[in-house]
């Protein structure tokens, strides 16, 4: 494979990469506002002591490493078509 075919390939991988990363936050965005606990009602003095928890407290973990890993992926393609375009 030559350079421009390479330096394209990793174009595209970028791309993908990045709808990857927004769907993904887009989707967490999604979960911590309709999730039960931010709807829950204060009133009660075990219901307000969790209210102002952070939204990561309400995400599925494994969602979060999902996103940090394609964030690292993508960091990675990006460093990888930099060293390419330095050649």
């Amino acid at each position: 494979m030559d350079i421009s075919e390479n330096k394209k390939d990793l174009e595209e991988k970028i791309l993908s990469k990045r709808q990857q990363i927004e769907f993904e936050k887009t989707n967490l965005d999604l979960t911590t506002e309709f999730s039960q606990e931010n709807r829950e009602n204060p009133e009660v003095m075990e219901e307000a002591k969790n209210f102002d928890d952070p939204a990561e407290s309400v995400v599925e973990t494994e969602e979060l490493k999902s996103l940090r890993s394609a964030e690292k992926d993508l960091n990675d393609l990006i460093k990888q078509l930099e060293e390419l375009k330095n050649r």
